[in-house]
């Protein structure tokens, strides 16, 4: 009996051994583990209504005694026309989807029924909710460390889906941001915003156990590992666990098809509509692969042991291109072609959210650069050193690389608000989608190309190490820079913080041949002027004005001089903060036709490239400088009207 009862505790702790396993591929815990959340919620298929229980610990750890707990109703953004996120999207108009129609199924909500403390007793009546935000009045302080348990019962009604949650009027439904979700007591105080349509999310890390019930012919894909599973009757209920996670998601659809692959502890899993070619399915494989394979060696380790990557149906677009802990939406059209990347880009795009977001868990709401940004950099890299396309668009001779893409972009939006902004709080949705995106991007790809890749690659390596899982903010980052190059900080510091611009100019450039000095000589004394014509010397003499308008430039730029006979010769301008221009006079024998101020276009924020470059014009010739002004015109104009 005692040997059957070892044999029986032996298989246990391996079993449980496993399970650990399953959920995390690095052993944790990772994180203080602010809360545990146990939901119990059933999918009404034909209402697209979650009606669900909910267990939550959650513990004080912060080194403040804590009143109340705020928390986020995020799903009833979508309750009314007039709610903040509906006014703010133009009645229900966000990335290019909309919401059409004013039906019932078009809205949706999240509705508190109950709220009772762990001995069971109704506490309803200490919750008060305020449109997509609640607040929980404790009964008694909270100090550090000590935990508190609530239990809550809630319904979910999913909107027809346009923004991220929701169905599309059919099978397709998918859960995120359904649950009452605790704020976090970040830098001394609550950060639980309401819901606006220019901001993602930020929440606590904890660990999730989740039962979803539902009818049995739909495939299931969620946040974590899954645990088991069990049917009875028509309907089947699916367990999932996630560890260190700071958000649970999940979708349900009848008509998913699934594949999977590995790599390197990584179970990846696609949900896909059907059909979709092999080759379309390998190349969503590859792309998640050269993500985890790129992070891990220039970044840090993904701790996690799956990735769900699902595919939202054709009505439906409006919840691709998400990203949630351990499992990311991607586009609608995942046919492969070899001229456009763009499901292979997303996809890509998406699994680095799990390191920005999902591991670092910075404040989207007002700093939603350090992770749409940071991203938006490294998902450039991504493309082009591992998995092998540098351009996003490639058809015959023209192609589109991802550091011009966000160049452009930028150049084409006034800068009229820092980088650094509350999300709701920049001057229009372009604003934000530049200053989260193209801007951040263009920052780093001019960092990586002024200061060079290996520091970039340190100062990555470096902020994981230090900021992985601890919710950093925007300075965090740039003290790191400041260890590796202060005057990479600087530059980051800048271009993130202020509206500094750069714009490079080639203010004038001549070139003549030089003279031997003419006119009147005198002797010693004075007397006896005498006159002599000057006359053509051997060799030629150059004046160049540069002008650096704007505040925003690195420690030095590249100058290339062009000569006559086609040599070239590059010099270096250093930066005086004190004075915007600079005036080089020389002599050589060779005569100058051409200055261009950063050939290698290292400054990607310079806001026009076209004023970089000048033609020595021939002296008096004014038709031939109006021609080469408007040229450098048409040259400007097509590079903004360049096709994304």
């Amino acid at each position: 009996m005692q040997a059957l009862q070892r044999i029986v505790l032996l298989i246990g702790v391996l079993c449980t051994s496993s399970a650990m396993a399953s959920a995390l591929r690095m052993p944790g815990p990772h994180t203080d583990r602010v809360h545990h959340t146990h939901i119990k919620a059933t999918l009404d298929a034909e209402k697209h209504r979650v009606d669900a229980t909910m267990t939550l610990r959650w513990r004080n750890t912060t080194d403040v005694t804590l009143n109340e707990i705020p928390f986020h109703l995020y799903l009833n953004a979508f309750s009314r026309t007039d709610t903040i996120f509906m006014k703010e999207s133009n009645g229900g108009r966000l990335r290019g989807d909309s919401r059409e129609g004013d039906d019932q199924d078009k809205f949706g909500y999240v509705q508190v029924t109950s709220v009772n403390n762990a001995n069971g007793d109704d506490v309803s009546q200490r919750w008060m909710t305020d449109g997509d935000v609640a607040t929980y009045t404790l009964a008694q302080p909270l100090m550090p460390n000590e935990e508190v348990t609530l239990n809550i019962a809630f319904t979910s009604q999913l909107p027809k889906v346009f923004a991220r949650s929701g169905h599309n009027g059919d099978t397709f439904n998918f859960v995120a941001q359904w649950f009452p979700k605790p704020g976090v007591f970040y830098k001394g105080k609550w950060v639980n915003h309401n819901y606006h349509a220019n901001t993602e999310f930020f929440s606590d890390f904890g660990n999730y156990d989740v039962e979803i019930t539902l009818p049995s012919d739909y495939l299931v894909g969620a946040t974590g590992y899954l645990v088991k599973k069990e049917s009875q009757e028509s309907l089947t209920t699916h367990y999932f666990q996630a560890e260190d996670v700071h958000d649970f998601v999940w979708t349900a659809d009848s008509k998913f098809s699934e594949a999977t692959a590995e790599w390197n502890g990584i179970t990846i899993r696609l949900l896909h509509q059907t059909p979709l070619s092999e080759k379309s399915i390998q190349n969503q494989f590859d792309a998640a692969k050269a993500s985890f394979k790129w992070f891990d060696e220039k970044v840090g380790a993904y701790p996690y042991s799956t990735m769900t990557l699902v595919q939202p149906p054709e009505n439906a677009g409006g919840a691709g291109g998400m990203e949630y802990p351990t499992l990311v939406t991607t586009i609608t059209d995942l046919d492969y072609s070899e001229y456009m990347h763009a499901a292979a880009m997303v996809t890509i795009h998406e699994i680095g959210h799990n390191y920005w977001q999902g591991i670092f868990a910075s404040n989207e709401f007002e700093e939603s650069w350090m992770d749409e940004g940071i991203n938006s950099y490294t998902e450039g890299r991504i493309m082009s050193e591992t998995f092998g396309q540098e351009n996003i668009l490639q058809f015959a001779q023209f192609s589109v690389d991802m550091p011009t893409m966000h160049h452009v972009r930028t150049a084409q939006t006034p800068t009229l608000d820092p980088v650094k902004t509350h999300g709701w709080k920049y001057v229009s949705r372009a604003g934000y989608s530049t200053n989260s995106y193209s801007k951040p991007a263009t920052i780093l790809n001019t960092v990586e190309r002024v200061w060079g890749k290996d520091k970039v690659d340190q100062l990555l390596k470096a902020y994981y190490k230090r900021w992985a899982f601890k919710h950093p903010a925007t300075q965090d980052f740039i003290a790191i820079a400041k260890e590796i190059d202060p005057s990479m900080a600087r530059y980051l510091n800048d271009a993130i913080t202020t509206i500094k611009n750069i714009d490079f100019e080639v203010k004038s450039a001549v070139s003549g041949k030089k003279q031997v000095a003419g006119g009147y000589t005198f002797n010693d004394d004075g007397s006896d002027p005498s006159f002599s014509k000057p006359e053509k010397g051997e060799g030629f003499v150059h004046q160049v004005t540069l002008v650096r308008n704007g505040e925003l430039h690195p420690p030095q730029v590249d100058v290339l001089l062009t000569f006559e006979d086609g040599s070239t010769e590059t010099r270096q301008w250093q930066a005086d903060d004190t004075i915007p221009w600079t005036k080089w006079h020389w002599e050589s024998d060779k005569k100058l036709v051409e200055v261009m101020i950063d050939p290698e276009f290292k400054v990607l924020l310079d806001k026009d490239f076209s004023n970089n470059t000048k033609r020595v014009a021939k002296q008096g010739n004014q038709s031939w400088r109006w021609a080469i002004s408007l040229l450098q015109n048409i040259q400007h104009a097509f590079s903004i009207a360049l096709p994304l």
